[in-house]
């Protein structure tokens, strides 16, 4: 547990709630889905070194939330429900709703940003890791180097260096314990107390967390059509110094939308004029549907990277499974030794066995298997959700069908708050996430969609789901 977040005890946020961030963060990332049982207060105050008084306030303001509940002689555990009206993250109710639906079952889970878990390569989960112990017996189970285990850096590089059409070294992909970890280690790595760093908006709340962690002042970049908004960004960079840009380029968390090519081209290019680093997050680049036609393309910031600016973090658990918990980081030489240091400060080492697992799946081919599959599969979930929702375009709706990944980013009617619906949706067993979670700017009050996760979603329940939320957002009108 300690692995997927770290808290900080010379920083000015108390540290029960850090806490509450980290496991609030890996609920709405589906971490813990609903259902699944959290971690005892003790193992927990154990893990982060924190008293386990600590942990206990952590719970009371995720339970206050509704996204967790306390069961007798069991423990705690990810709530099937939400508290109506309460956004997570805040103590904001709505004068609406205030009642506790506390025995509504969890129908569709739209907010997880998972893979459904019908969808999890068990099979081949279970062949590789009884390949990697007779392979390697007991050194599958050792201390590994800090920076990862050296055959997998090896295939990474390779795949790194054929999407981003420029040779990277396997000495410069260091292995973490998932794609969070990453974040954070980016984030130590570059950020000093007082830095400028800036994150999409809406974006992924994880980046905004590690930074602030940091030290640093988070500053917000409007998303556009084409990306975010770098007008904004050159100008800013050119009033005063920027540090760091955050971007999630391709299938962009929540907004499901991609850079062209122009645009990473100018972003990076913007990174050598002006002096500032880009850390890339790639989750979901090898789930577009039209991946043959895009052969050649390049999908990177990284690609276009020709002074060492861009630090890239390439996570697979949404493409094999969230528990995998292996991501890799790569970054210029010259970090090498820095990057091996902070990992070995955090948690020494990531599970070797794990990494042998993933070795396994690049290696022999199974995981580029996997993805025709997994696209087919994603595309008509998006197509099915899509053809769903379209009867009620015409009601004020509004939406483009994905091209890729795991979600659909809905625009709601005018009158409709995101997180209203969220509350309504959670009465009636549907969790969903509105737009304010994914909101930085001070003062943010649109909050005019929500982000639904299809991919996490059986097949058979998608056009059900898409209708309950097209219905519930029309009953707040």
């Amino acid at each position: 547990m300690a692995r997927f977040f770290r808290l900080y005890k010379n920083d000015e946020q108390a540290l029960y709630i850090q806490a509450a961030d980290g496991l609030r963060l890996q609920i709405l990332d589906g971490v813990f889905r609903p259902g699944d049982r959290l971690p005892s207060v003790r193992r927990l105050s154990d893990e982060l070194g924190v008293n386990p008084a600590t942990i206990v306030a952590a719970y009371r303001i995720l339970a206050n939330e509704g996204l967790i509940e306390s069961r007798t002689g069991s423990g705690v555990f990810v709530s099937a429900f939400g508290k109506p009206g309460v956004l997570p993250g805040s103590e904001r109710p709505d004068a609406a709703a205030n009642t506790l639906h506390d025995k509504v079952p969890q129908l569709y889970d739209l907010a997880s940003n998972s893979p459904a878990r019908s969808l999890y390569p068990l099979d081949d989960m279970k062949r590789f890791l009884v390949e990697a112990i007779d392979m390697d017996g007991g050194k599958a189970f050792d201390y590994q180097n800090s920076p990862g285990y050296q055959p997998l850096k090896t295939v990474l590089s390779e795949r790194l260096s054929l999407a981003s059409n420029c040779p990277i070294l396997a000495g410069d992909v260091h292995i973490v314990s998932g794609g969070q970890q990453g974040l954070d280690l980016a984030a130590r790595l570059l950020l000093r107390r007082g830095d400028v760093a800036l994150v999409e908006s809406p974006g992924y709340r994880g980046a905004r967390d590690a930074f602030l962690a940091a030290g640093a002042r988070v500053v917000p970049l409007p998303m556009g059509k084409s990306g975010a908004d770098l007008d904004m960004l050159e100008a800013m960079a050119a009033k005063r110094p920027v540090r760091l840009v955050y971007v999630n380029p391709q299938f962009q968390n929540p907004s499901s939308q991609s850079y062209n090519s122009d645009a990473m081209e100018r972003l990076a290019g913007l990174a050598v004029r002006y002096g500032f680093y880009v850390l890339e997050d790639d989750q979901l680049s090898e789930l577009a549907y039209d991946a043959e036609a895009k052969k050649g393309i390049p999908l990177s910031v990284r690609a276009y990277d020709k002074a060492e600016r861009v630090v890239f973090v390439k996570s697979f658990s949404k493409t094999l499974m969230p528990g995998l918990r292996i991501a890799c980081l790569e970054a210029p030489r010259i970090f090498r030794e820095s990057i091996e240091s902070i990992k070995r400060s955090i948690d020494i080492n990531s599970s070797g066995l794990m990494q042998r697992v993933l070795e396994r799946f690049l290696s022999t081919g199974r995981h580029d298997e996997r993805l025709v599959s997994l696209r087919a599969h994603y595309k008509n979930a998006a197509s099915t959700f899509s053809a769903a929702l379209e009867p009620y375009r015409h009601r004020g709706f509004d939406w483009d069908e994905p091209k890729g990944g795991l979600n659909l980013w809905l625009r709601l009617p005018p009158g409709c708050s995101g997180t209203a619906l969220a509350s309504r949706l959670a009465a009636s067993g549907c969790s969903v996430v509105p737009e304010a979670v994914f909101r930085f700017e001070k003062g943010f009050l649109a909050d005019r969609h929500v982000r639904l996760s299809f991919g996490s979603t059986e097949p058979e329940k998608l056009q059900a789901a898409a209708r309950l939320v097209a219905e519930k957002s029309l009953e707040l009108l």
